[in-house]
């Protein structure tokens, strides 16, 4: 139940007030992406205000992008900070601090170029020895294994050896294959699994949480009810997700998924003629066979809307990341 204090004494709109509490449990994760506010009605006897000052409230959290309003469903969470906010004033620190290692550097009586020099020589060789490191990531579905491929690259610039759980399973000594590896990621609902496979690697077991982004979300929430969605899948595991995420989001279309393994053009071109959404991993359309791709920007150009169901690991699990890969630089250089 949402709770919230209204102060009339402050001098604060309480409409203000009201999205700025609502503001606060988002980016405290009390209130999580997909969740549903209470009605405008019902906030307002509640709170003892006017209904009219709940909607002004709402209708300041939708232009904030912290929630959506949907027809039948009401007013849903999108996601938690909003984008940008956090990296803007990580980006502001880091600014401030190449500052004053330039103006630290000019005492030396470098030029500008030899600083600039010296700067690319020193990342080029951070990027080298970070790139030393081997990471795994290990899922049920290879789905999911895309979706860290792409966020770990960008955040450490390693490559990534990606693991189902079923090959894993199946190998003879699934300790003595990622032995090789520094780290081994998986989400907090596989870890206790994945220790018990490999119970000597406990220890470089990662834990990390991951759930839609907040588009995703965004474009699952404005799904009309009267309309038929299909999900494209490799994995039956994935299909469980996404259908489990659309229920969440309240959504009441019906939502029938469609194997890509074994499957061929003219089963996909009939499963599409009557579905007005597709759901999709992001980037799914270009590892599609070939003779699927045309059956996909056919339903584009007909109309049909497909909505990428983009996963990320959330920012506390990535910040971790970056820590472990920074104790681990540090340990190297101790040992050297």
């Amino acid at each position: 139940m949402l709770t919230l204090k209204i102060d009339t004494k402050t001098g604060i709109p309480v409409y203000k007030q009201i999205c700025r509490h609502v503001t606060r449990l988002i980016n405290n994760g009390r209130l999580c992406g997909g969740e549903r506010l209470p009605p405008e009605r019902e906030l307002a006897e509640r709170l003892k205000v006017a209904r009219g000052t709940v909607k002004k409230a709402y209708d300041l959290l939708a232009q904030q992008k912290m929630i959506v309003a949907t027809r039948g469903r009401g007013s849903i969470v999108v996601g938690g900070i909003l984008p940008g906010k956090e990296d803007t004033n990580r980006m502001s620190k880091a600014q401030k601090k190449i500052f004053e290692t330039i103006t630290e550097l000019e005492n030396f009586d470098l030029t500008y170029r030899e600083i600039s020099d010296l700067f690319s020589l020193c990342l080029a060789q951070r990027e080298e020895e970070v790139a030393k490191f081997r990471i795994a990531a290990v899922d049920c579905n290879p789905e999911a294994l895309g979706i860290y491929r792409q966020q770990i690259a960008v955040l450490t610039r390693t490559s990534l050896a990606q693991i189902l759980f079923s090959e894993l399973e199946n190998c003879a000594d699934p300790e003595l294959l990622l032995a090789p590896f520094d780290l081994i990621l998986t989400t907090t609902n596989h870890i206790e699994h994945l220790r018990r496979i490999v119970p000597a690697h406990s220890q470089k077991c990662v834990p990390v949480i991951v759930s839609p982004t907040s588009s995703t979300l965004l474009a699952m929430a404005k799904i009309p009810d009267d309309v038929k969605v299909g999900v494209l899948f490799q994995s039956e595991r994935f299909f469980e997700i996404i259908e489990t995420w659309l229920k969440k989001s309240e959504v009441t279309a019906k939502i029938t998924g469609f194997s890509l393994l074994n499957a061929n053009a003219q089963e996909l071109s009939d499963f599409v003629l009557d579905k007005h959404i597709l759901v999709m991993p992001p980037g799914f359309a270009a590892q599609l066979n070939q003779s699927f791709l045309p059956i996909i920007s056919g339903f584009r150009r007909n109309g049909g809307n497909v909505i990428d169901f983009a996963y990320e690991m959330e920012r506390g699990s990535l910040l971790h990341l970056e820590d472990l890969v920074r104790n681990l630089l540090n340990k190297t250089r101790k040992s050297i």
